[in-house]
């Protein structure tokens, strides 16, 4: 079994920015070759930002049909989200309260599939999920250097403990 990680992965509020998880002038993009293939499997929460929801263990994401489900427990219970593909690296969750309706962007995946940064463009949600719970540490550097660039802020962002 994998280590037990335990990470709120996103800024709780409505849409925007007033939390402070992202600059709302910083630049954001999603990287356009990540394919629901891609994403398909286990997940290590590795780094992220405060809010909801606090997901612990493995987190799957699987295809479903035409788009993905992705799946994580939570101490409430199961969290379960449906992404609809948009293309380009964009998702739309729904069916899922922690989620809401949200834009999830792929903000950075390796070419190897190891290590992805996920965003909103309205800074909501932000985390760094990698296939492995420890280890990769070149790939999270990248993947945290990313999500600074596209204007999350660092310094709201923990790290989980493997």
């Amino acid at each position: 079994m994998p280590a037990a990680i335990a990470l709120v992965l996103a800024g709780c509020g409505g849409p925007g920015t007033e939390d402070g998880l992202r600059d709302p002038e910083g630049r954001i993009s999603s990287q356009t070759n990540v394919t629901g293939a891609r994403l398909d499997g286990n997940w290590h929460i590795r780094v992220g930002w405060p809010g909801t929801p606090n997901l612990s263990g493995t987190l799957r994401i699987a295809q479903a049909g035409n788009g993905l489900t992705l799946t994580g427990s939570a101490p409430e219970g199961t969290v379960q989200a449906n992404l609809a593909p948009l293309g380009n690296g964009r998702f739309r969750a729904s069916g899922s309260p922690a989620f809401g309706d949200s834009a999830l962007w792929v903000l950075w995946m390796d070419a190897d599939d190891r290590t992805a940064a996920i965003g909103t463009p309205d800074g909501r949600f932000g985390w760094i999920m990698d296939r492995t719970a420890t280890g990769g540490a070149d790939r999270i550097t990248a993947a945290t250097e990313i999500m600074e660039w596209m204007g999350y802020d660092l310094s709201r962002s923990k790290e989980t403990s493997q």
